[in-house]
C-alpha cells in the first residue's frame, strides 16, 4: 500500500518487490518465493551481499529511517524456502539437443547455465579455478557469505545436468 512504488527500480536487477513483500505480508510465503525467482536465481547471495538501493528507493524513506527493511525480507523468503523444502532442482523435461559453454562459474555465469539447462540446453561450465562461485567463493569473506550457500546451488544446477569443469583456462 506504498502508492506508486519505486523500490523496483532502485533494484539493478529489477526485482518485484512490492510483490514479494505483499505476499509476505499476506503469509503466502511459497508464492513469494516463487516471485523472487523470477528475477533473482540467487537470492541468498543478494540478500546478504547487495547494498540495498531498493531501500534507498523506497517511498517510505521519505522520512528517513523507515524504508522497508527489503534484504531483511528477501533474505527471510529463500531461508524459508530451503528450510520447508521449498527450493528443489527443476531439470528441463525435454533437450534441445544444443550445447552451451559457459566461460567463469561467478554468479553470472552460474545464473546462465541454470537458465540455459532449464531451457533445455546442454551446459557445460568452464572454471579456471579449482571451484565453482568466482568472487563470491574467493572474494567475499566467509563470514559474509558461507561457503556451503554457494555449495548448495552448485549441487542444485549439477541436479539439473549443468556440467562442471574446473581448472580450466579458456583461451590458453
Amino acid at each position: 500500500e506504498c502508492g506508486v512504488p519505486f523500490c523496483h527500480s532502485g533494484c539493478p536487477l529489477g526485482n518485484l518487490i512490492p510483490d514479494w513483500n505483499d505476499l509476505v505480508y499476506r503469509d503466502r510465503w511459497q508464492e513469494a518465493l516463487e516471485q523472487l525467482h523470477r528475477t533473482n536465481n540467487f537470492p541468498e547471495f543478494t540478500g546478504r551481499l547487495c547494498p540495498a538501493p531498493c531501500e534507498a528507493a523506497c517511498v517510505l524513506e521519505i522520512n528517513e529511517g523507515n524504508a522497508v527493511s527489503i534484504k531483511q525480507v528477501e533474505l527471510a523468503i529463500i531461508n524459508r524456502g530451503w528450510g520447508e523444502g521449498w527450493i528443489e532442482p527443476q531439470p528441463a523435461a525435454r533437450r534441445t539437443g544444443r550445447s552451451v559453454a559457459v566461460v567463469g562459474s561467478g554468479p553470472a555465469g552460474l545464473a546462465c547455465a541454470q537458465q540455459l539447462a532449464r531451457a533445455g540446453e546442454d551446459v557445460v561450465v568452464y572454471e579456471r579455478d579449482e571451484a565453482a562461485g568466482g568472487l563470491i567463493r574467493f572474494g567475499v569473506p566467509e563470514f559474509k557469505i558461507e561457503k556451503r550457500l554457494v555449495e548448495r546451488r552448485v549441487r542444485q544446477l549439477v541436479a539439473e545436468g549443468v556440467e562442471f569443469r574446473f581448472g580450466v583456462d579458456v583461451g590458453k
